[in-house]
């Protein structure tokens, strides 16, 4: 790599210099740079459109509360699976108790899935 580095900077017409660097040493050369004015953003930082009239925002600002309930629900959703596992491979397990986890365990990843939709999460179902 540092053949190929050496060579471009020995060869290029452009003003560029080509370097190793580390992230580090890329913000320490934009802090040294005393006239540059930071620009401060206020709104929401990923604002997206499918055609010239609708914006969707609010994918990572909007329903905290909501993507803190699927948080919580997936964490109990795997607990569950857990115990659900000890429960099947039990041999005292009834053929009705397993009916009943199995409907359980459908009906927490049905609703896990619909709340984890890419339109649920984020805000931007209508």
């Amino acid at each position: 790599m540092d053949k190929m580095i050496e060579y471009f900077n020995k060869h290029n017409t452009a003003n560029i210099t080509l370097m190793y660097s580390t992230p580090g040493e890329y913000l320490d050369s934009l802090n040294a740079q005393k006239d540059i004015v930071w620009p401060v953003k206020y709104d929401d930082m990923f604002p997206y459109s499918d055609n010239a009239e609708d914006f969707w925002t609010g994918y990572y600002s909007s329903r905290q509360s909501s993507k803190k309930a699927v948080r919580d629900g997936q964490s109990s959703m795997h607990a569950s699976n857990y115990l659900y596992a000890e429960k099947m491979v039990n041999q005292e397990t009834s053929d009705k108790e397993i009916q009943s986890i199995m409907e359980a365990n459908f009906m927490m990843l049905d609703w896990m899935g619909i709340f984890q939709h890419h339109d649920a999460i984020s805000g931007t179902a209508k």
